[in-house]
């Protein structure tokens, strides 16, 4: 939906905003702006404006696999595990099935991401990657404990597009509880690979923390057709990843400043980001007067309706990783998916860092953001990758506003 225009009397312009004082809003549906010409604006209604959507939260330990066995019959793999906690989160949780030929010694890899700098800020350890001690033939996402549009996903030809999902997968599921049980069509995967499926079957269950990394995983080898075997013991001990400290996504104060070709954003946070493995943080330059776009314009996530098109926009998913682009009025599109991306260019001139507990600046070349002949506007969301905005701030809520939970998936 777009968010119509609010027009005021037109001396209210925008920023003609004095130095280092509290910004009016702008003459439009925003609430952040810098107008041509000011040096200073400290952006109004941050704390009443911004939409907060309650994240549903579960902890690692959940995850961790008390008991796996797995059976083959003729025609179905059938996997049957225990979790300590459950599957029941489908916006925090997923599991994974690996499948393929045992081999001799030489073991496969699998990794959620091939960006190898995505943990490298993190402040605890994240395992992205696993060893299997099979061929990996055939994947299976199971991203919610029901069938949904987006899940379960099977994967065979590529590593990243799917092909089967939901119930066109044939993927049954059920859980209750801590139990998980499935069964996948063994012949009709393997008829993707162009080979039969192999006289013994290795089976890997893992459990992962969405967009964050692997807690556990149990390995069946050697399955043969008629064969039920329990799980070999772990290979490695669970990771228990902390749980997130919600307010720092919060938005406490925002302030827009320009000087010596440089335009800086400044955050303070509710409480500071200690958590970069569960948090990313979006911003949205948009050229004052704005143009409303002629078809829907959404957030990366596809969670929150944009009121007014972008000309520049960056996201920080650490203070390392940063992404940003412009639209020029065309391309509104986000980042590459971050299982297909294998490193992020260096931006010149694009800098975030922490200047003290709970604040942050980004700084952008002026001439990049596309500031239109009233200056700009900034939209900022946080949030955890994958997912619809924790906090969104930058324009007045409407009753018309919406901030959905979006389907996880595997890529960004």
């Amino acid at each position: 939906m777009v968010v119509p225009r609010r027009l005021l009397q037109a001396g209210l312009l925008l920023g003609a905003a004095l130095p280092c004082c509290t910004s009016r809003p702008p003459p439009y549906a925003l609430d952040c702006a810098l107008g041509a010409g000011a040096d200073e604006a400290r952006c109004a209604h941050v704390a009443e404006h911004q939409q907060v959507t309650r994240l549903e939260l579960t902890g690692a330990r959940e995850l961790v696999l008390t008991a796996m066995s797995a059976t083959r019959t003729a025609t179905h793999l059938v996997v049957d595990a225990t979790l300590q906690g459950g599957f029941r989160n489908p916006a925090d949780q997923n599991l994974y099935l690996f499948l393929g030929e045992p081999t001799d010694g030489v073991p496969s890899r699998y990794a959620l991401t091939a960006d190898p700098q995505y943990a490298a800020d993190l402040a605890y350890p994240v395992r992205t990657d696993l060893e299997l001690p099979h061929r990996l033939d055939v994947r299976v996402g199971l991203m919610a404990p029901v069938m949904m549009g987006y899940t379960p996903q099977v994967y065979v030809r590529d590593p990243v597009r799917a092909d089967a999902v939901g119930q066109d997968t044939g993927v049954i599921l059920q859980v209750d509880g801590a139990r998980v049980h499935v069964e996948v069509p063994l012949e009709r995967y393997y008829a993707l690979t162009g080979h039969p499926v192999p006289r013994t079957l290795g089976v890997t269950l893992a459990t992962a923390r969405d967009y964050v990394g692997f807690v556990d995983h149990l390995t069946v080898s050697a399955l043969a057709t008629g064969d039920t075997r329990p799980a070999l013991p772990r290979a490695a001990e669970p990771v228990l990843y902390p749980s997130l400290d919600t307010r720092s996504h919060r938005f406490k104060n925002v302030t827009l400043k320009q000087a010596d070709g440089v335009t800086r954003v400044e955050l303070e946070m509710a409480a500071p980001i200690k958590d970069w493995a569960q948090t990313n943080l979006q911003f949205f330059f948009i050229p004052l007067p704005p143009a409303t776009p002629s078809h829907v314009l959404q957030d990366a996530a596809h969670a929150v309706d944009l009121p007014y098109a972008w000309s520049w926009y960056c996201a920080v998913y650490s203070p390392q990783r940063l992404f940003c682009r412009a639209s020029d009025g065309r391309d509104f599109t986000y980042d590459t998916a971050y299982a297909e991306r294998k490193a992020l260019s260096s931006l010149p001139g694009i800098h975030f860092r922490q200047t003290a507990p709970g604040r942050y600046q980004l700084e952008s070349p002026t001439a990049s953001i596309g500031a239109g002949p009233e200056g700009f506007a900034l939209m900022v969301a946080a949030g955890r990758d994958g997912f619809g905005p924790t906090t969104f701030y930058g324009k007045p809520p409407t009753s018309n506003d919406r901030h959905p939970a979006v389907g996880p998936g595997e890529t960004r």
